[in-house]
């Protein structure tokens, strides 16, 4: 059984084009994974730029967080500072004083009292005015930046009865 070239030919034609199509399905099939591997990995970039913009807004909160709380903080450490700058609370004091035109007779620092968690300044003062200026004198010192309490005071009248004599022992605090 000889084959004819005819056939032959056939034969041939018929195993070129299987294998171009087997190739066109081969190449065609590597396209298409490829394909779908770029759209995964798209897919995984966008979840990531995604998680990046909510890190970043986090971040930018967390931020925001720490600068009020850094604020709140200095403000805490101008209230109950560490050191005691009872020098920069005396100056206060007597530049209040000024301000109110109230007379000033003494200020005296008292001996530090240790409590558990700062040291307690009593700070004793007495000083003379109006009783309209030393209530303002009073409210000043409970407003002031410093944490300032009242712990004994006595008013009373002098011998000019426009005016009022007052014994004061205000406690400062500073943090160990």
């Amino acid at each position: 059984m000889s084959l004819s070239i005819k056939t032959l030919d056939r034969i041939c034609l018929t195993i070129i084009v299987l294998i171009a199509i087997i190739c066109g399905y081969a190449v065609v099939s590597w396209g298409f994974k490829q394909q779908k591997l770029i759209r995964q990995e798209n897919a995984i970039l966008s979840k990531k730029i995604e998680d990046l913009n909510l890190a970043e807004t986090n971040l930018q909160r967390l931020r925001s967080i720490l600068d009020s709380t850094q604020n709140e903080l200095k403000i805490l450490n101008e209230r109950i500072p560490d050191s005691t700058q009872i020098g920069e609370f005396l100056k206060q004091v007597n530049a209040l004083m000024e301000r109110k035109e109230v007379n000033l007779i003494s200020i005296h620092p008292e001996a530090i009292v240790e409590e558990k968690k700062c040291n307690r300044i009593p700070v004793r003062l007495i000083f003379e005015g109006s009783f309209v200026k030393v209530y303002k004198i009073l409210h000043e010192l409970e407003t002031m930046n410093r944490t300032v309490v009242m712990e004994k005071m006595q008013i009373t009248k002098s011998v000019d009865a426009k005016h009022c004599h007052v014994d004061l022992t205000a406690n400062i605090f500073q943090r160990y």
